[in-house]
């Protein structure tokens, strides 16, 4: 049995850690399986701690790097897209010209710009593929591009993301989606019922006590231009001075950082941020056993730094609905507010930083509930999929 996990790209964030992780749990189990990734991007040339936390020992095959070098070169970024290029589309032809027949048993392919080589793939390789789906590319073009220029081609480019996601999904043995956020759209749009497969973490063997944790918020994404952490600023200037924040990640495109600390030095909120590098796994457990409250504002397909920090014991808030949320109950391990409801998130981490006891109480709860779910646990609940669908038991 050979499986190939397939992405776009390694883009800085959580990509390495769901390449990677699941890989290395997969070999433990006996599978054999390898990265597939159609563009190298050089990101980890510039981030090598980050990656190779995850990626070490893992087999990466570049898909682009194997074809013809004219090829390579004959890309472009379609313009107004953060990561959308026409090598996605030619990747239908190239990835089935550089892996040959029976090469891979089957195709893990994670979201939908990377289906167009699962497609391939299966049409003239025979592979069949399993897709992860996190959000529809009609969600994510309502959500992140018509705050753009692109808004004025909306209704055309909605038919495209509609037909992506028909298209993808349609082709794949089976969905496999990271909480239940989307199975209504993905159920209409496929007809297809979905899996529900949890991302891992790594979680603190003991719990370390409020009374050792600063008082301050932690928040880390990849931001860009549908994920800006401007909403921390009126955070900060309507709580008490002494709460502080500390922000990091990565940032794309760079100008949404200057525009940030500029914000920063405007409103006179330079002595309480402290703004972060991308963060390495170890300093993800640092940082979050030496905090009180974890925030995400954002409504996410899954949201794994929510579930980083539940695992060091983090008091968590995060929007209603993300796939997180399905974990963990409002109230008891933390506060899920609704989407782009700046009022209640910010009554809800004025409710933190009020009752110190009961948050830690709440976080306790929620480092109870984050141990339950490890990488060791997704490569498990991955192989049952594998048999369910067959497709283990007809390749051993």
């Amino acid at each position: 049995m050979k499986v190939g996990i397939l992405v776009d790209e390694l883009a800085p964030g959580s990509a390495p850690k769901l390449i990677g992780q699941p890989i290395k749990e997969l070999k433990k189990l006996g599978i054999e399986s390898e990265a597939l990734v159609l563009i190298d991007n050089g990101k980890y040339k510039k981030f090598p701690e980050i990656y190779n936390y995850h990626l070490n020992s893992v087999k990466i095959r570049y898909i682009f790097n194997e074809a013809p070098f004219w090829i390579r070169k004959f890309d472009f970024r379609f313009p107004g897209f953060s990561f959308f290029s026409l090598h996605h589309i030619l990747s239908f032809f190239i990835a089935p010209l550089v892996i040959k027949k029976k090469e891979y048993d089957i195709i893990i392919a994670h979201c939908q710009y990377s289906s167009f080589a699962a497609w391939g793939l299966k049409i003239f390789r025979k592979i069949p593929y399993l897709l992860l789906v996190w959000d529809p590319s009609t969600y994510t073009l309502k959500k992140i591009y018509v705050k753009t220029w692109l808004k004025f081609f909306y209704p055309i480019l909605y038919v495209f993301a509609y037909l992506l996601d028909k298209i993808s999904t349609e082709g794949a043995k089976a969905l496999i989606a990271s909480g239940k956020l989307h199975h209504r759209r993905f159920k209409k749009i496929s007809g297809k019922p979905l899996e529900d497969l949890y991302p891992g973490c790594f979680p603190k063997e003991e719990f370390i006590p409020y009374s050792k944790r600063e008082k301050a918020i932690l928040t880390y994404d990849r931001w860009d231009i549908g994920n800006k952490p401007h909403i921390f600023l009126d955070i900060l200037s309507n709580t008490d001075s002494e709460i502080k924040l500390k922000i990091g990640g990565f940032w794309h495109p760079q100008n949404i950082k200057e525009d940030f600390l500029s914000e920063v030095k405007k409103r006179g909120l330079e002595q309480r941020i402290e703004l972060l590098d991308p963060l390495d796994e170890n300093k993800i457990l640092e940082l979050c056993s030496r905090v009180i409250l974890h925030v995400h504002p954002n409504e996410e397909a899954f949201g794994m730094q929510t579930l980083e920090a539940a695992a060091c014991g983090c008091c968590i808030i995060i929007p209603k609905g993300s796939g997180v949320t399905d974990l963990f109950i409002h109230g008891v391990h933390g506060y899920f507010p609704e989407k782009n409801n700046s009022q209640d998130l910010l009554k809800y981490i004025k409710l933190i930083f009020s009752d110190i006891e009961r948050a830690e109480e709440m976080g306790r709860r929620a480092w109870i509930v984050a141990k339950n779910y490890t990488w060791q646990g997704y490569a498990n609940k991955l192989v049952k999929i594998l048999i369910n669908k067959e497709i283990l038991l007809n390749n051993e």
